[in-house]
């Protein structure tokens, strides 16, 4: 294979690097009131299709062992996941929006912010999906690496991340760092994150999740809150808490 599971990761940034991956990296290295958020729990990504055998190797070798793919049904017949048939891997399907938002064709024009924001809350509105995906995920062993992904890794990914993290009262600017990191490297992130208006683009997406975030904390008083208006009973997000944090 050319590397080991544990070569392939970056530990400064969690960005996981192969060689047919995209868009890879941990849950990793955030405070929260509990202690950091742990290595080899959840991995966020963006589609999966086009993983080499090596490299969906090396994956399980890091230890992923469940997959939760974000997609609609037609992007999962289009491109299936390298993973929904392997016996190694749990799958669940539960698609959170219809379209990749970052698609050349639909992600233009000058109201990006109202776009992202619109189609952000419009998957908050699944609830019947983002009950599936917690649902599932509280399901993990502590042996267990949960990949999770839509096409791009950048929005429904995005979205799912910013629950995860939310539950784990992880802080907004870590985040937004994490949100950011699907659009550029660390350097330009923080860089945008203290303030600089050199990144205008960087700045809407920072804005347009901020915006998403907190309409959902004032309408529901937490994240917790909200997942428990999904249907989701405490032990589940317990569970779910406790496999990133320990």
């Amino acid at each position: 294979m050319g590397s080991s599971a544990e070569d392939i990761v970056q530990r400064r940034t969690g960005i996981l690097r192969l060689a047919t991956g995209y868009n890879l990296r941990e849950l990793c290295g955030y405070k929260t009131p509990w202690g950091p958020t742990l290595p080899h729990r959840f991995l966020r990504s963006g589609d999966t299709n086009e993983l080499s055998e090596d490299d969906a190797g090396l994956l399980r070798a890091y230890g992923v062992t469940m997959d939760v793919d974000l997609r609609s049904e037609f992007e999962v017949k289009r491109a299936p996941d390298v993973f929904a048939n392997d016996p190694r891997v749990r799958y669940h399907n539960a698609s959170l929006y219809s379209v990749n938002m970052h698609d050349s064709d639909l992600a233009e024009g000058d109201g990006m912010d109202d776009y992202l924001v619109g189609g952000y809350l419009a998957m908050l509105s699944n609830r019947e999906a983002v009950r599936q995906v917690f649902s599932f995920m509280a399901t993990a062993e502590p042996s267990d690496c949960v990949l999770f992904h839509c096409a791009a890794g950048m929005d429904r990914t995005g979205v799912t991340s910013m629950l995860l993290l939310g539950l784990c009262r992880v802080s907004e600017h870590d985040i937004l760092r994490d949100y950011l990191l699907s659009f550029a490297s660390v350097d330009l992130v923080e860089d945008a994150l203290r303030g600089s208006g050199e990144h205008p683009d960087l700045l809407t997406l920072a804005s347009a999740m901020r915006t998403v975030r907190r309409r959902l904390i004032k309408g529901y008083g937490s994240v917790e809150s909200y997942l428990a208006s999904c249907g989701l009973t405490s032990r589940m997000l317990v569970s779910v808490r406790r496999h990133l944090v320990s």
